[in-house]
């Protein structure tokens, strides 16, 4: 084994020129250039160039959050980790957040590099300082511990590839120890405070199971391939856990770099993305043709798929195009399926082929008499066919709205009703006020079995500011004390897309 015990070993390697630009006391040297990758720039770039011309050529419609990637010398998992580089090739980022274990220096939660920029045989890789400096004024877990960052190899290994896939992005580097999923999470949410409206890429370094048999360690691996792939980042952490009743000779862990990769799955999450893309694996056994003992390497991408975009760090789903006939036909189905439920009409069956009318999204109808609300009722999952919901949520603001049970919309009246469609975005909890805008998003807040929402276009027609708007839907909406909403009820925001029949 050793071909592979090769990359465990602790080598150093300094000496090489710094950039003039940078004071040399501000680089931090490459430590293992020569070991776990080419020390000459010639050969380092015919390495990377053939890695690249040799990777899967994987299709992914949307818009790539993290990836996933190995971090062991480059003739074992250089081709795996160049799989999930390839996709991010010469797309537009203003940072990348890179994420990896700390395989020599305990540490109580997470590191960041104190350095302004990091060398390899490729030259400098700027550190974003501003980011990393919010990031850490964002929570205690993350401090600066250099000796920790002076030998790691699992951040140093990633920034060859970065710096020829995304050439003068500057780099936030990482390193964390084994922590608590709390820890994790919170370090997450602190990144996606800091990153706020830029366009980050959060990359998650990490390899796989160690040195069990090669059988084993692909029955192993593909099993945790298979939790990464449920984008469950509670049950990847568990993965030690859940693992442990397994008897499996020589396996030493099962991810390392496990609370990395669990960090980079929350943080995406948090960001918007929603899909996670399993590529390639392979063991060095793959590479070497040893059984006895390998090490497993695999990698993924997180994203958003086409359709959805990040705003001030929330999902929100980019507005539907619809045409003018689309829009009349909406608000036909709308009219048409009130009119019959008023009648006692059996609802129609609508003939429906638009694209636009069968995306799934929630939805809330409102209908006002002369500026009267006459009722309001939604329905927030996605779960049926637009043109379905609003025809379902038409009838119900209708016939349904308690409020108007003693004085219910008619027949009569339809012919002055205007009818509102809002089109809802997916919510998202928040774990703090501050999140919340006035005016673009909608709020819904439970706690126990009680629970109201009020749509965004509230506030600004009350007039309320947004502890106002967070009383009055505590109290008005969900039954709730006026102040529930800083005593431990949940709140979650939305956005909304309208329609308006009068227009």
């Amino acid at each position: 084994m050793k071909k592979v015990a090769i990359v465990f070993i602790l080598g150093i390697c300094f000496g090489i020129h710094f950039s003039p630009n940078v004071p040399a006391e501000d680089v931090r040297a490459p430590a293992r250039a020569g070991q776990f990758y080419p020390a000459s720039k010639t050969e380092l770039t015919q390495v990377l160039d053939n890695f690249l011309k040799n990777a899967k050529k994987i299709q992914i419609e949307g818009d790539i959050v993290a990836i996933w990637v190995p971090h062991a010398g480059y003739e074992f998992s250089g081709q795996i980790a160049a799989n999930a580089y390839q996709l991010i090739q010469g797309r537009q980022y203003e940072a990348v957040i890179l994420i990896g274990p700390s395989h020599y220096v305990p540490l109580k939660g997470a590191s960041i590099g104190n350095w302004t920029a990091y060398q390899t045989p490729l030259g400098n890789a700027v550190v974003d300082t501003s980011l990393v400096m919010k990031i850490r004024s964002l929570t205690s877990l993350v401090s600066s511990v250099p000796i920790a960052h002076r030998y790691e190899h699992s951040v140093e290994v990633q920034l060859p590839f970065l710096q020829t896939v995304l050439p003068g992005v500057p780099i936030v580097p990482m390193l964390m120890s084994n922590l608590s999923y709390e820890s994790s999470k919170d370090i997450a949410h602190a990144i996606v405070k800091a990153v706020g409206r830029k366009k980050v890429l959060l990359v998650a370094s990490s390899d796989m199971s160690h040195f069990p048999r090669y059988k084993d360690a692909y029955e192993v691996d593909l099993e945790v391939l298979d939790l990464v792939s449920s984008y469950d980042a509670k049950k990847v952490h568990d993965t030690e856990y859940s693992f442990s009743h397994k008897s499996i000779p020589n396996l030493e862990c099962f991810l390392c770099g496990t609370s990395a990769l669990v960090t980079v799955m929350l943080a995406s999450q948090e960001l918007g993305a929603q899909k996670v893309k399993i590529l390639p694996y392979a063991n060095s056994g793959d590479v070497t043709g040893e059984r006895d003992r390998v090490v497993g390497y695999g990698a993924a991408v997180f994203y958003r798929s086409n359709g959805e975009t990040k705003r001030g760090g929330e999902t929100m789903l980019d507005e539907i195009k619809f045409t003018k006939e689309e829009k009349n036909k909406l608000f036909t189905i709308a009219r048409k399926s009130i009119l019959c439920a008023l009648r006692k009409e059996r609802i129609p069956t609508f003939s429906v082929k638009e694209a636009s009318l069968l995306t799934k999204r929630g939805v809330f109808v409102t209908l006002t008499n002369h500026g009267r609300l006459r009722g309001c009722i939604g329905h927030f999952a996605p779960d049926l066919p637009l043109y379905q919901i609003v025809s379902d949520m038409a009838v119900a603001a209708a016939t349904q709205d308690y409020r108007f049970a003693y004085n219910p919309v008619t027949v009569k009246e339809m012919d002055e009703m205007d009818i509102k469609i809002s089109i809802l975005s997916e919510m998202k909890k928040v774990d703090s006020i501050d999140e919340i805008e006035v005016g673009k998003h909608g709020i819904w807040i439970k706690q126990g079995n009680r629970s109201g929402t009020y749509l965004p276009e509230v506030a600004t027609e009350m007039g309320w500011n947004k502890i106002e708007f967070l009383e009055h839907c505590c109290a008005e909406k969900a039954g709730l004390p006026r102040d529930a909403w800083k005593k431990g009820a949940d709140i979650y925001i939305y956005s909304s897309q309208i329609l308006s029949e009068k227009e």
